[in-house]
C-alpha cells in the first residue's frame, strides 16, 4: 500500500487523564473518538506510539460488544464476569446484581441476546460493565440508547463512580451531558487533537465550529407560539407550549431594548410522572448562545411536580439585548438537571430593535469620563 493511500484513524494524539477525573471526548462522526477509546480499553493496538493504563478497565463501546449473540442473557453475564476476573465466590452475587440493575425480566434473560432490542442490549451491557467496580469506566455513546428511566439510572451510577474518585472517559454527542459530567474535554477532528482543556472552553469552541459549518435555522414562524405535536406517551414529561409575551401578556415577535417581556412555558405529564426542572436559553440567529438559565440553578430549588399541566414563567423586567435576530431554546430536565426529557430548540424567533447606536449583543451600563 502506497503511503499516500494510508488513512490514519488517529494521528499525533497525546494526552493524559488524571486519576479520579471525568474526561470528555467530543468531535464529529469519524473523528477517531471510538478508536481512541478502543485503544485505551485494549481491544485495539496502536500502529505506533504507546498507551499506559493504570487500573481495571470496564468499557461500554459499540452496542453489544463482547456479547455472544447466540447465548442467552444469563450466559453472557457469566462470560462478562469471567472476562472481568470476578472470583467464583462472588459470581452468584454479581449475576444477581447485574440482573436486578438491568431490570430485564427472567424470560428476557432466558432468550438469546440476538433477539434483544438496542435498549435491552444497553441495559445488560451497562449493568454488567459497571458492576465489576472498575478503576476506569469507558462510555462510548452508550447512554444515547434506551428509555429515559434507565438513562437517568445510568447517569446516577456514573455520578456515583465519579464521587468515589473513579476515572471516567465519557464520549458523547450530547454536549449538555458532557458539560454536566466532565471537568476536562478533548476535541478530536479527523483523527487529530484539535483542542483540549477545561470543559466550557472546549465545548464552546466546538459549538462555534459546528455553528459556522452548519449555518441555518429551524423552520419556525415569527409571532406564533410553539405547540408540541409529540404524543404525551413518548416522553415522561412533555414540553407542550412555549411563547414569548410582552408586559401585557400578548405573544410578540418584536421587542425593544430594555422592554419587559416573559417566556411562558407549559409542560404536561400523566400520573406518576417524575418531577422536572425547566431550562431556557436565548440564542442569536447564528446560533450563538446569549443567555441560559434553569430552575435548578436557584439555591435550594426543588423540582416541579407535574401531574397534569404546569405553567412556568421566566420574566425579564428589562431585556438588555441590542438590535438583532434571536430565538429561544427550551428544555425539560430531570430532577438532577442532567437528563433531558424533552426539548424544543431554535423556536419563537423574535427581533430586538435597539434605542441607541451601541453595537454588540447586550447593553452594558457605562459612563464616559472626558
Amino acid at each position: 500500500m502506497r503511503p499516500e493511500s494510508v488513512w490514519w484513524a488517529l494521528r499525533d494524539v497525546s494526552l493524559e487523564v488524571r486519576e479520579g477525573e471525568t474526561f470528555g471526548i467530543i468531535g464529529e462522526n469519524g473523528a477517531g473518538k471510538s478508536t481512541l477509546l478502543k485503544i485505551v480499553a485494549g481491544t485495539l493496538r496502536p500502529s505506533s506510539g504507546t498507551v499506559r493504563v493504570n487500573g481495571r478497565v470496564a468499557a461500554l463501546l459499540e452496542l453489544g460488544a463482547g456479547f455472544h449473540p447466540e447465548q442467552n442473557g444469563w450466559d453472557n453475564i457469566l462470560m462478562m464476569a469471567a472476562l472481568a476476573g470476578i472470583p467464583g465466590a462472588r459470581m452468584e452475587r454479581y449475576v444477581r446484581e447485574v440482573a436486578e440493575f438491568s431490570e430485564l425480566p427472567g424470560e428476557v434473560l432466558d432468550r438469546p441476546v440476538k433477539t434483544y432490542s438496542s435498549g435491552m442490549f444497553m441495559r445488560l451491557a451497562f449493568s454488567a460493565a459497571t458492576n465489576v467496580d472498575p478503576d476506569i469506566l469507558i462510555i462510548d455513546e452508550a447512554l444515547s440508547v434506551g428509555d429515559m428511566h434507565f438513562q437517568k439510572k445510568s447517569l446516577d451510577r456514573i455520578l456515583a463512580f465519579r464521587d468515589r474518585g473513579r476515572t471516567v472517559l465519557f464520549c458523547s454527542h450530547n454536549l449538555y451531558q458532557v458539560r454536566s459530567l466532565c471537568s476536562r474535554v478533548v476535541w478530536l477532528d479527523q483523527g487529530r487533537l484539535r483542542q483540549m482543556g477545561q470543559t466550557e472552553e472546549v465545548v464552546s469552541a466546538f459549538e462555534t465550529y459546528e455553528r459556522e459549518k452548519n449555518a441555518g435555522l429551524r423552520d419556525s414562524v415569527p409571532g406564533l407560539p410553539f405547540r408540541s405535536t409529540r404524543p404525551l406517551q413518548g416522553v415522561p414529561v412533555r414540553l407542550a407550549y412555549v411563547a414569548l409575551e410582552n408586559e401585557e401578556g400578548k405573544v410578540v415577535s418584536r421587542l425593544a431594548t430594555f422592554q419587559s417581556c416573559r417566556v411562558v412555558v407549559e409542560v404536561e405529564a400523566g400520573s406518576g410522572a417524575p418531577p422536572c426542572h425547566i431550562g431556557i436559553a436565548i440564542v442569536r440567529n447564528d446560533r450563538e448562545n446569549i443567555f441560559g438559565t434553569a430552575t435548578h440553578f436557584l439555591p435550594g430549588a426543588r423540582p416541579l411536580a407535574i401531574p397534569g399541566r404546569r405553567r412556568v414563567v421566566l420574566a425579564f423586567p428589562s431585556l438588555p439585548l441590542l438590535s438583532g435576530e434571536y430565538l429561544l431554546s427550551v428544555y425539560v430536565l430531570d430532577d438532577s438537571g442532567l437528563q433531558v426529557f424533552d426539548m424544543a430548540e431554535l423556536i419563537c424567533p423574535f427581533t430586538v430593535a435597539g434605542k441607541g447606536r451601541e453595537c454588540g449583543m447586550v447593553y452594558l451600563e457605562h459612563r464616559w469620563e472626558l
